[in-house]
């Protein structure tokens, strides 16, 4: 286990979660038993039937944030996005090419809500397929006036990583 003092409270800590994520996107959460039982939901991809009659596509992707105090690394928000049925289709299409980190960026919308103000959900994004095996990473539009777009572009330090932990475990 690593074990750090904080600079900025002086306190030590130890264990912090580097990843926090749902295991379904926000609209799984929120359908009726029957739009599950028609929908299919597994550790990467989910679709949901819509109102009227059109399908809705999730994928799973990290947020990455930096860790600015040395040899951290990165603090990861596991979330959903939802795509078009043309992008899910190319996602489908491509999940065993090793040849798929190579895709063009696909428009998404973040719909995983976190812990900041104003709501994370929905959120532009970009969906960035990364080789099978590995999560796709989502690139939040730089220009949104957001708090957790800032730290994507910005980093965190040990410190913001330590009151994430903190907060989440409070909900429990």
């Amino acid at each position: 286990m690593t074990a750090w003092t904080c600079a900025t409270c002086g306190e030590a800590h130890s264990g912090l979660t580097m990843v926090f994520g749902p295991t379904a996107p926000d609209p799984w959460w929120l359908a009726t038993d029957a739009e599950q039982a028609d929908g299919e939901l597994n550790a990467d991809m989910c679709v949901l039937p819509g109102i009227d009659g059109t399908r809705h596509y999730f994928v799973r992707g990290h947020i990455e944030i930096p860790v600015l105090d040395d040899g951290v690394g990165t603090f990861v928000w596991s979330v959903w996005v939802s795509l078009s049925q043309a992008s899910m289709s190319k996602q489908v299409a491509h999940w065993d090419d090793p040849a798929r980190a190579r895709l063009e960026p696909m428009f998404a919308w973040v719909c995983t809500r976190l812990p900041y103000e104003p709501t994370t959900s929905p959120m532009a994004a970009r969906l960035h397929t990364r080789e099978p095996g590995v999560v796709p990473w989502i690139e939040l539009h730089p220009e949104l006036d957001h708090p957790l777009v800032t730290e994507q572009l910005s980093g965190i330090t040990m410190h913001r990583v330590a009151e994430i932990n903190a907060e989440l475990r409070d909900r429990r």
